[in-house]
């Protein structure tokens, strides 16, 4: 949801407030505010600012002789006069291009590659969510015999990524079957979604009663199965955040725990996938995920047309906004560029 701007100086004060919070995690008080924002005020005046900025929802005061500390409200806000304006440092640039070479590298390196690079380059942990299996359009699709019932699956995508999974089948299938069921798939339904692909050879295969599509559909069921979303979640740099002090052991279990279900994690990812606003968005506090990350934000960029997907960074309320939204960016105009040279 996007805040409503403020007037020019309670917005130079509120950003005083989140800049000083993010560099020392200590509440802030007005004497700090008057020497970051530079103002002919007195403190008292600023006193009276960062009250009106409290009862509004922006500040909280942890106790009453403390400064102030910004609330999730005033990050919300902060990141989005942050986007406005951020710009990628160019040796960001020259780092990422190195890391990230989309003429030397498919997208299924890409993307595995991704989630390392911006968790190094930002010190949180790099994330990206692959479209949903059901909905990424049909490339090609071989089976493979490694033994009487083993089966190796790989399929390529039309965005250029791919997936392979060895399986047992239910049934022992010969190569030659193997064969043409890879030709009937590949020579019907090439740029079809996996989805609407699946469902029209079980339709062909109930209409012509025939056996040889019934065994293709039972051999898709177990070599894809759509429902496998958490899969498709790369992320990398946990470790990250571990590193500010003060968490106690069963905040970082707590913390751990959620990052570690990847199901539930995905889930939300796919749901800001779906969001119908900008395509790079900040989402503050993420309690949904648990309440050990009610202190966390999420910098998520989609990418891709078609088939969208999501890369970001996930981090402390106390991230560089600017560096982050626009590396974030960056490297989601990097995968719209393989995705259309693919």
């Amino acid at each position: 949801m996007r805040v409503e701007p403020l007037d020019s100086r309670r917005q130079q004060i509120l950003e005083a407030v989140v800049r000083t919070h993010i560099s020392t995690g200590e509440p802030v008080g007005s004497a700090t505010v008057a020497r970051r924002t530079g103002r002919r005020v007195s403190s008292a005046t600023i006193r009276h600012e960062m009250a009106a900025l409290e009862e509004a929802g922006y500040l909280r005061q942890p106790h009453t002789s403390a400064g102030r500390l910004p609330t999730p409200k005033a990050y919300e806000l902060y990141a989005q006069e942050v986007a406005a304006r951020a710009r990628l440092r160019p040796a960001d640039q020259v780092w990422i291009n190195r890391q990230l070479p989309v003429e030397q590298a498919d997208t299924s390196e890409l993307l595995a590659r991704a989630p390392h690079v911006l968790a190094e380059l930002l010190h949180g942990i790099g994330l990206v969510l692959a479209p949903p299996l059901a909905r990424t359009e049909l490339e090609q699709v071989r089976f493979v015999a490694l033994d009487d019932q083993r089966v190796l699956a790989i399929l390529m995508t039309r965005s250029g990524l791919v997936r392979d999974k060895a399986i047992r089948a239910r049934e022992r299938l010969h190569p030659d079957d193997l064969n043409r069921m890879s030709d009937y798939i590949n020579g019907n339904f090439r740029g079809w979604t996996l989805e609407a692909a699946r469902r029209e050879i079980e339709r062909r295969a109930a209409a012509e009663r025939s056996e040889f599509l019934r065994r293709a559909v039972a051999l898709c069921r177990e070599s894809f199965d759509a429902e496998e979303e958490a899969t498709l979640l790369h992320l990398e740099g946990v470790a990250h955040l571990l590193e500010p002090a003060g968490a106690s052991p069963e905040e970082l279990r707590q913390l751990l725990q959620a990052v570690e279900e990847k199901e539930r994690l995905a889930r939300f990812l796919a749901d800001c996938v779906e969001s119908p606003e900008h395509p790079l968005r900040v989402w503050i506090g993420l309690e949904r995920l648990g309440p050990a990350m009610s202190d966390f934000a999420l910098v998520g960029a989609r990418y891709g047309a078609a088939q969208p997907g999501l890369l970001g960074l996930l981090s402390h309320t106390r991230m560089d906004y600017a560096r982050a939204i626009s590396a974030v960016g960056y490297v989601a105009t990097l995968f719209d560029r393989a995705l259309a040279e693919n």
